[in-house]
């Protein structure tokens, strides 16, 4: 296989995975979406840092459909799955390079999409919408559209595309840090890449078990730390709830629950209507949007206990103390 273009693929689609244990229905339905990527034309790259053993069985389930490899040792970043990308466009046979996580699923008319926007722009960062949606699914859409109607960016998804050329010319980006799927954006941008937000271009995300979404509440809190703003906002929340209360009694307590709810409701909504999400997200999740808050306004708490107790927040076997890394502050 060539490099730079010059193979018989459309583009390399990276995906870095780790796994602890075998998952024996998520390595057939890996394998499912494989074969759709390869008939798409594309060159399914899957770097695994899973141990030997699990690794051995990823490669039964998926060898014939994909180049199966393991990180190269040379990258030593705590954060992972950064290794596992750059062992990835290390490897890739295409100019063109789609990233996603492991819950992530590119139909074929969004394979070509991406692509046909990387003739135009550095990197593309789409949109995330989840299917499925069990409670906490809802719960995590609406905070989507809340970022949706708050962030001029958009919401933060868990893929992007990028050019190849590009990405080795600037090099590395931070890799100790938890926020990786932004920081790679951030290192981009702070390099003077051309980067399209294509809003209105919304990626499937399967969502995570109910044990893993709660694991993830106080993740995603500590990375917001570096916005401090939000960071402040949220642990206002609870002492603004609980001081009415104290100071006025009982029945003022609903009063600002409902002004808190109305605002993270129009928000939602106003997300919801942005380049017509709601193609993708039911208009309900917005009812969602009060429970997010409540959730983050508790998470953020015990992100704090990590960062002061412990000087940073558990990923895999590593404690990182950085949420996001020098790009974001860069920028």
């Amino acid at each position: 296989m060539s490099h730079a273009g010059s193979g018989p693929f459309r583009c390399t689609y990276i995906l870095p995975i780790r796994r602890v244990r075998a998952r024996c229905q998520e390595a057939h339905e890996l394998a499912e979406y494989f074969r759709d990527l390869a008939r798409e034309g594309c060159e399914v790259l899957v770097v695994d840092g899973s141990s030997p053993e699990i690794f051995a069985q990823h490669d039964r389930a998926w060898g014939k459909l994909c180049r199966h490899v393991t990180v190269d040792r040379k990258y030593t970043y705590l954060n992972g799955k950064v290794n596992g990308v750059h062992t990835g466009v290390d490897l890739a046979s295409c100019e063109n390079i789609i990233l996603a996580d492991d819950d992530i699923r590119y139909t074929s008319a969004d394979i070509r999409r991406a692509c046909g926007l990387l003739k135009r722009h550095h990197m593309v960062r789409p949109q995330n919408y989840l299917a499925p949606l069990p409670w906490w699914g809802r719960t995590e859409a609406a905070r989507m559209l809340i970022n949706r109607g708050v962030l001029r960016s958009g919401e933060y998804p868990g893929t992007c595309g990028f050019r190849r050329s590009v990405c080795l010319r600037f090099g590395h980006y931070d890799g100790d840090v938890l926020f990786d799927n932004e920081e790679i954006v951030r290192h981009f941008i702070l390099n003077g890449a051309d980067v399209c937000y294509a809003l209105d271009f919304f990626i499937l995300k399967r969502p995570p078990t109910l044990r893993k979404w709660l694991e993830q509440r106080p993740r995603q809190a500590y990375e917001d730390f570096d916005m401090r703003a939000k960071t402040v906002l949220f642990l206002s929340l609870l002492p603004a709830a609980i001081a009415p209360g104290l100071l006025s009694g009982a029945h003022a307590a609903p009063g600002y629950l409902l002004v808190v709810s109305t605002c993270a409701g129009l928000l939602a909504g106003r997300g919801l209507l942005r380049d017509q999400a709601y193609r993708f997200f039911p208009a309900h999740v917005i009812l969602y949007a009060p429970l997010w808050v409540v959730e983050r306004s508790l998470s953020v708490y015990w992100a704090l206990y990590w960062r002061v107790a412990h000087g940073g927040y558990p990923f895999g076997e590593q404690l990182l103390s950085k949420g996001a890394g020098r790009a974001w502050r860069g920028r």
